[in-house]
């Protein structure tokens, strides 16, 4: 049994076993795909140690007996911790995520397997300084995992174990209904719906975009196959050309060729991959699978193109395989050491480079949501752009949608009045700022990011005690956010208090004592 799948029977006694009664073939042949090798128990490759130039740190990855352990260095000081996940299946490579109570925080090496090298995890290339700080929230999780075990309440704090791994559900649907009447049609099979809930079944996790955005009142563990996605969240991309071409493509690629585009919706993701690792259609190989099956493979999509193409061979010459011309790879910019499948299925080969684009071109959704969201969805989608790229034009607009928002719209959206109190505290408007996010903060009580923003706008209007409850409201909730500490002990130091500003960062460290910035 793949190691994803053994952590999880042995924590969760068999998530797998319900089908596998009825369908052994099937569960066997997806417990060996990439999905149901997506997460597990820590992968083992070389020992490595990876230089970070811009501070000057390194990163150690060691085995030592049974564990894999990553250790941190900056001028002499050190972190070190023991592996408790990998992420990924090894197609480009393998994350890492720590543990430290009920939080997971994500390690800054990864191992890159098409190239056979360790490295920094995406994300981290252009920080100042390293350390375990990115924090994994259950939408980090949302591709890897069929299900997450958190506290009530919370977002990033999860219980024992924090998740299983992938399951038949991911695909086919609550299983509940057909175990009770195990009939064709109890169950969803991807293939026989509508073409954007078809389509949303992979989208779900091969469509990555500029940006997502969730509905109002949904997270992201709503979403069941059968329904549309943007039921749940909207994809955007950029409607012109966009500056990057990214690891996680495969859709909208896929949307640009002329296959899907002249199939009239038939030709979609399930016309090539099968999961179930059925041998007449294309999976895409294990890494340690022999050359052999990736030589079937080819053949395999060979065969898919000759059920159009079948006079091809009349004015092409004879070729044994399509993909090496018709799907290069191609290397993205946004994961090192890596190269994916060209989706848009060129006629002619072209050279294997994204294009040149423009940055500032609006956002546009893969699909709409429904039309008493659209205009709320885009304006947040503008405000998490810009709070990435921190472009003037993203932020007018965001604030410019999201102010002439109806307002019962804004009122009773947490996340509208959140994102509006951020704009108007970057213009200097901190008393509207305050009445925004006390709103977002009174709607949403468990968000401490929404009280460390309530904290902030306070400070700066100049209400310092009530700004020091606040953010000392928002530690109590959340204590692993560095944030709210730092802005404290800031405030306090402005006032000259200088035991408590020094208390302050002790009580962080108190959560993680091997942060290395503030030792």
């Amino acid at each position: 049994m793949a190691p994803a799948l053994l952590l999880g029977c042995l924590a969760m006694g068999g998530a797998e076993q319900p089908c596998a009664r009825c369908h052994p073939s099937e569960t066997a042949a997806f417990e060996r795909s990439p999905m149901g090798r997506s997460v597990g128990a820590p992968s083992v490759f070389a020992e490595g140690r990876i230089v970070h130039k811009l501070s000057g740190s390194t990163i150690t990855i060691e085995q030592r007996g049974p564990v894999l352990e990553h250790r941190l260095e900056e001028r002499g000081v050190a972190a070190k911790y023991p592996v408790a996940y990998s992420v990924g299946a090894g197609i480009v490579g393998y994350s890492y995520m720590v543990r430290l109570g009920r939080y997971l925080f994500q390690s800054p090496a990864s191992y890159y397997t098409q190239t056979k090298s360790w490295d920094l995890t995406p994300g981290y290339e252009t920080e100042a300084h390293l350390d375990f700080t990115h924090e994994i929230s259950s939408g980090c999780l949302f591709c890897h995992t069929g299900s997450v075990n958190l506290i009530g309440g919370t977002a990033n704090q999860f219980g024992d174990p924090p998740f299983t791994p992938i399951s038949c559900e991911r695909c086919h649907g609550s299983s509940a209904a057909h175990l009770k009447n195990p009939v064709p049609g109890s169950i969803v099979n991807p293939a026989r719906l509508a073409p954007a809930s078809r389509d949303s079944v992979c989208e779900q996790c091969h469509l990555e975009g500029e940006v997502r955005v969730l509905n109002p009142g949904r997270n992201w563990w709503d979403f069941q196959a059968g329904q549309a996605a943007e039921s749940v969240f909207v994809t955007y991309l950029r409607t012109g050309p966009s500056g990057t071409l990214r690891a996680v493509s495969q859709s909208e690629l896929l949307a640009r060729s002329q296959c899907a585009r002249q199939s009239g919706g038939r030709f979609w993701c399930g016309t090539c991959h099968r999961p179930h690792g059925n041998q007449s259609h294309a999976n895409q190989p294990h890494a340690n699978q022999p050359h052999a099956n990736q030589q079937n493979r080819a053949q395999a999509l060979r065969q898919v193109c000759l059920s159009c193409h079948s006079d091809l061979f009349a004015h092409h010459q004879a070729a044994a395989e399509c993909v090496s011309c018709h799907m290069p790879r191609l290397r993205p910019t946004n994961v090192a050491h890596s190269a994916i499948t060209d989706h848009s299925i060129p006629r002619i080969a072209r050279a294997p480079q994204p294009e040149v684009r423009s940055a500032d071109s609006e956002p546009k959704a893969w699909r709409e949501p429904d039309p008493a969201l659209v205009r709320r969805d885009l304006g947040l989608a503008y405000f998490d752009l810009a709070s990435s790229t921190h472009a003037a034009p993203d932020l007018r607009q965001a604030y410019q949608i999201l102010s002439q928002l109806p307002p019962h719209a804004r009122q009773d959206d947490p996340a509208v009045e959140a994102d509006l109190g951020s704009l108007l505290l970057a213009q200097g408007e901190a008393q509207l700022a305050i009445r925004m996010f006390a709103r977002a903060s009174a709607q949403d009580p468990s968000n401490a990011r929404y009280i460390y923003c309530l904290g902030t706008a306070l400070e700066r209007a100049g209400k310092m005690e009530e700004a020091v409850q606040e953010l000392k409201r928002s530690i109590e909730l959340d204590p692993s956010q560095p944030d709210a500490y730092l802005e404290l002990a800031q405030l306090y130091k402005k006032s000259g208090r200088e035991t408590e500003s020094r208390n302050a960062l002790r009580e962080y460290l108190r959560f993680m004592p091997q942060n290395i910035q503030l030792r």
